[in-house]
């Protein structure tokens, strides 16, 4: 077993900081796509792109960025990617609209490069049982990220200049890249006799390299299981606020104030799906329960015009759509054969695959609802599209301690017998 080291508490708060960056400036482009058009003189279709960059870039480049990270070192790699993110330091000097977009994509890569190294860098540091508990830890403050950009953007905005969110949020990203390039460490692994974890070293067999890593079966099933959530939630998010504006009558403000709910009720589940985990020792159960309930949820957000139903709906399903996060950003480091680095690609890869579903999410309501003239068709394709989190939850292998408990004692019980 590998001995603890205290100092992975740093590097968790460490890793914190950098996904806070993440949440905060991720968040930021909605509130800011009515001024940017202003300024720029540009329309919704050219500005949509500032906002859906992020999932393309993540869906394109997070395999071939999680390969050039297990070569180069996680502390190299995220330091690289956390240095990215603060890209909108560079507002005040984007007299156009392509500039300004290339600092988006900037922190798009720079994301595509944190978010798997992240979970290999906590992988690395932290024994199996406690993976779910810091994974959902660092999502939560991911979502109270988001919250606090929802809330704290136009302000912001209003007083100063609608530029200076993005500089300042770039200018928080890039004092906690420098925080990580100081104080990060690779993990200098100890190794001692007594084992009160997971599996003797008798029982380990060859550690994978990438390229079966990526093509096991228990990769493609884990990346088919992520595209559906991804696709719901997304279509959700994005379209919710006009649904209701047009189609409830509801005023804008208000329409667009509900978003808030689903980062509230987002993070105490992130911390819920982390506790639960640990003591069940058990993952796919916090698979299988979501993928039931998130596409039923979505369309009961849609069907009735009723505040309560409405808010209702919002709250649960938020729960839903990330009690599974901490799960999600751990399996990959559980799967077997498995080293954080290779858990890393694999990682990257699957949320690669999410990713390209939230980017159809919107696509396929938007253009369904110019085609029918209505959201509804839409909304209900993305919400069957969320079983796949249910079909993947029966058909993926059980990564969880108590399961490979079970395995270890069918490996050592022919031994003893000997």
């Amino acid at each position: 077993m590998e001995k603890k080291n205290r100092y992975r508490f740093v590097i968790a708060t460490l890793v914190i900081l950098v996904r806070i960056g993440v949440g905060i400036v991720w968040a930021s482009a909605g509130p800011l796509l009515p001024l940017m058009m202003q300024e720029y003189g540009i329309g919704r279709g050219t500005v949509s792109w500032y906002v859906s960059s992020v999932s393309i870039v993540m869906a394109t480049l997070t395999v071939p960025i999680g390969v050039v990270g297990a070569r180069l070192g996680l502390k190299k790699m995220f330091a690289v990617g956390a240095f990215l993110q603060a890209a909108g330091i560079l507002a005040p000097f984007c007299n156009n609209y392509p500039l300004l977009f290339l600092t988006r994509v900037s922190f798009a890569i720079g994301t595509a490069i944190t978010v798997p190294m992240a979970s290999a860098i906590v992988a690395d540091w932290f024994i199996a049982r406690e993976l779910p508990l810091v994974n959902g830890i660092i999502m939560s403050f991911v979502n109270l990220g988001n919250a606090f950009s929802y809330i704290a953007t136009v302000p912001i905005a209003t007083v100063l200049s609608w530029k200076a969110p993005i500089t300042i949020y770039g200018a928080f990203a890039f004092t906690c890249a420098a925080a990580w390039l100081i104080l990060g460490r690779e993990r200098q692994k100890e190794i001692v006799v007594v084992s009160d974890d997971l599996a003797p070293a008798a029982a380990k067999k060859p550690e994978l390299d990438i390229k079966h890593a990526l093509l096991q079966k228990s990769t493609l099933i884990f990346a088919f299981t992520l595209l559906g959530p991804f696709c719901c939630s997304n279509a959700l998010t994005s379209w919710l606020p006009s649904y209701y504006n047009e189609v409830f009558k509801m005023p804008l403000a208000k329409a667009s104030s509900i978003t808030s709910i689903f980062t509230v009720t987002g993070t105490i589940a992130c911390i819920i799906g982390g506790i639960l985990p640990m003591h069940v020792g058990r993952r796919k159960p916090f698979l299988i329960i979501p993928g039931i309930f998130m596409g039923l949820l979505a369309l009961s957000c849609i069907t009735f015009n009723n505040d309560a139903v409405i808010y209702t709906s919002i709250a649960l399903f938020g729960i839903f759509n990330n009690i599974q996060s901490p799960t999600i950003f751990t399996i990959p480091m559980e799967l077997p054969n498995m080293t954080p680095r290779t858990g890393a690609v694999v990682l990257a890869f699957t949320l690669g695959v999410g990713s390209f579903g939230g980017f159809l999410g919107p696509l396929i309501v938007g253009y369904l609802a110019d085609i029918t003239g209505s959201y509804i068709p839409g909304f209900i394709i993305c919400s069957v599209m969320s079983l796949s989190l249910l079909l993947g939850g029966l058909l993926l292998p059980e990564t969880g301690p108590k399961a490979r408990k079970k395995e270890i004692k069918k490996v050592t019980a022919p031994a003893m017998a000997k």
